[in-house]
This record gives structure tokens, sequence and C-alpha cells, in this order.
């Protein structure tokens, strides 16, 4: 079974071209619509496993359709690919649900590998991006009580996350089922006060966990 890909560019050459490169690829089945009015209904119809997001679609917000899609009851992984790659951009969609930022200037390679971390339940961002988040998070002490919420489990899949690990790795090291670990992960961006597993990793570090 294929993994299914919507593209969201509203530059329809770059967005049928996108769909070309992934329907080389021989897991994925991609669909790319360039109207972002047709966005919600498509997730809907085509039950997507990733999005890949443009944020500057017209008059519609690229931002706010990830924000609506990662708060649907089972939602995308989204990917956010845009022109627009500055900082203060890039932490919108990251709190707006976002598991991935990249540039449109990214390679190809790069793009591919994004969107697999993000299938994966794992995240793909520049590195400068996680520092200037990380540095927005509450100060060590902050961070440090708010992780003192979680139980030893969740505390336990927070260090794998800060580790690098994706949902996979995670089952993979606790013996549990990728949908046991997606429930631990939930549970852990709650009681972080977070939007996104980005951010929960942002704030474990500030606390001080470090990766193994």
């Amino acid at each position: 079974m294929g993994i299914n890909l919507l593209i969201v560019d509203d530059h329809r050459v770059f967005c049928q071209g996108l769909e070309a490169v992934f329907a080389a690829e021989p897991d994925f089945e991609p669909m790319a619509i360039s109207n972002p009015d047709q966005a919600l209904g498509a997730v809907a119809a085509f039950r997507p496993d990733v999005v890949i997001m443009d944020l500057h679609l017209g008059e519609v917000s690229g931002v706010d359709l990830t924000r609506q899609m990662t708060a649907l009851p089972l939602p995308p992984a989204v990917v956010v690919l845009t022109a627009y790659a500055d900082i203060a951009t890039a932490l919108d969609a990251i709190r707006a649900g976002a598991v991935g930022f990249l540039a449109k200037n990214a390679s190809v390679e790069q793009v591919i590998s994004a969107v697999r971390a993000a299938v994966l339940g794992g995240s793909w961002l520049p590195h400068e991006l996680l520092t200037r988040l990380v540095a927005e998070q509450p100060d060590p002490a902050g961070a440090h009580q708010l992780i003192t919420q979680l139980t030893a489990r969740e505390h336990q899949v927070l260090s794998l996350m800060v580790s690098g690990l994706d949902r996979s790795g995670i089952a993979g090291k606790l013996h549990q089922s990728p949908n046991t670990v997606r429930t631990h992960i939930r549970n852990v961006i709650v009681k972080l006060d977070c939007h996104s597993a980005i951010e929960a990793v942002a704030v474990g570090l500030r606390a001080g966990l470090r990766p193994e």
C-alpha cells in the first residue's frame, strides 16, 4: 500500500513538477492541487499520510491551512516547502503543527528525505531554526518544571525524541506499537503546552535533555 501524498502549491508548473518527482518513487501515490480552496476537501477525500504545503497561496494562508489540517482527528503530517524561508515564517508554521520546513531551493533529495521523515513520525528543519525555537522556550527552570509533569514513560519518549528518533524508532526501542507511541507523543505535547512535537523537543533541550 502506497504513501498518499498531497501537494498544495498555487504555482501550477511547480506543483505538477513535484507531483512527477514523487510519482517516480515506487511507494508514493501523489496528488497535486494548485487551488488552495480545495485543500481541506482533498484531505477529507484523499486521506493523505503527508502534505507538502506552500505558505503563500494567494489570499489563502498556508499557515492557517496547516493549523486546520493538523487539528483534524486523524491529521496528516505537514511538511512546508516555501520560497519565504525566514525564521519568523518558519516558527509560525511549526507552531501551526508542521513537522518539516524547507526552502524551495532545497534539493529534490532533501525534499524526499523530509517527506519520508514525516511519514515515519520524525521531523526535518534547519539547525538554525531549532536553535531559535529552543531559545524561545521557557527558561531552563520553567522548562524543567514542565517536564516534571510527564510520566516516566512519557519522559523516556521525550528523551528519545530529543535523540532524533522518529515514531517508528521509538516504538522499536520501547517494544511498543507506533500507535501507542503516537499517544505518548500527543500527551507529551499537551503537558508541555506545545503545539507540535518539534516544540516539545525544544522544551526538552531547554530543560537540559541531550541526544544520547
